[in-house]
């Protein structure tokens, strides 16, 4: 599949995801953040079609400047329509940005405030957000493209617009990594949700002995926090006895376990 088709498939996915998100929304009764959450997956979607058309007009530029279209009646060259294009994009890019960063504020709210049915708007808001890095990805990789054998300040232009597009994709990833943090906490917990986290590489690589907080305990893995602010799974038996909130010394039994011992903390100093 070509990265045009790619990307176009992407942009439907994504629609797909929000409109499923706003659903969600919509069947959870009454909270304060229904309509300011129904209202910005509307945006959402706006952000993501005007980047869409920003890149069709890139694409054309690239059309013309190959030779492979004419110029539009008046225009000398394609550099008109590209400046049109990758300010649409940028400007889109800026807003889903903002968006995505306002919209994962309220999502989190309405799991603090234990609204009915949260967990099915966080499932829905965690797929808009998979879809919208996936999207954003596929914009620059067409960006990439579509810069090669344009001359240096196209290229330049170009790669200005990629990084909006980057910086949207990190804030994507951003909510995504704050909403496994939030739901790594809760005692109603999926064990899909601590994949996610290994997934994104929000877990450290465990070592003989630790030391943290333990923030939740899933299946036979403990889920802590270092002092660092790490996160670490560690695997423990079904006899383990702590809970969330303790802090402890973890160390490896030599069997593939992890033994732990409460840690007194005074003043924040360990002793």
């Amino acid at each position: 599949m070509s990265t045009e088709k790619e990307f176009h498939a992407a942009h439907q996915d994504l629609n797909d995801y929000v409109d499923a998100f706003a659903k969600q929304v919509a069947e959870r009764g009454s909270h304060p953040a229904k309509g300011q959450l129904a209202q910005l997956a509307q945006d959402i979607k706006r952000d993501a079609k005007n980047i869409a058309t920003g890149m069709t007009s890139v694409g054309d530029a690239k059309a013309i400047q190959s030779g492979e279209i004419a110029p539009a009646q008046g225009q000398a060259s394609h550099k008109h329509l590209l400046t049109a294009g990758l300010s649409r994009i940028q400007l889109a890019a800026k807003s889903l940005a903002v968006n995505l960063a306002d919209a994962g504020k309220q999502v989190r709210t309405l799991v603090k405030g234990k609204v009915p049915g949260a967990e099915h708007v966080v499932k829905a808001w965690d797929n808009v957000l998979d879809a919208t890095s996936h999207y954003t990805a596929l914009g620059m990789k067409r960006l990439t493209g579509l810069a090669h054998d344009m001359d240096q300040e196209d290229r330049y232009a170009m790669g200005f617009a990629s990084g909006h597009l980057q910086s949207a994709q990190d804030v994507a990833i951003d909510q995504r990594k704050r909403g496994i943090l939030q739901t790594l906490k809760s005692p109603h917990l999926g064990e899909h949700v601590l994949q996610d986290a290994k997934r994104l590489g929000m877990i450290e690589p465990c070592k003989s002995v630790h030391r943290g907080t333990v923030l939740n305990v899933i299946g036979l893995e403990a889920i802590m926090k270092n002092a660092k602010g790490q996160l670490l799974a560690l695997p423990v038996t079904p006899d383990f006895k702590f809970k969330a909130g303790d802090n402890l010394v973890m160390k490896d039994r030599g069997d593939g376990f992890y033994a732990g011992k409460r840690q007194l903390m005074e003043r924040g100093v360990e002793r």
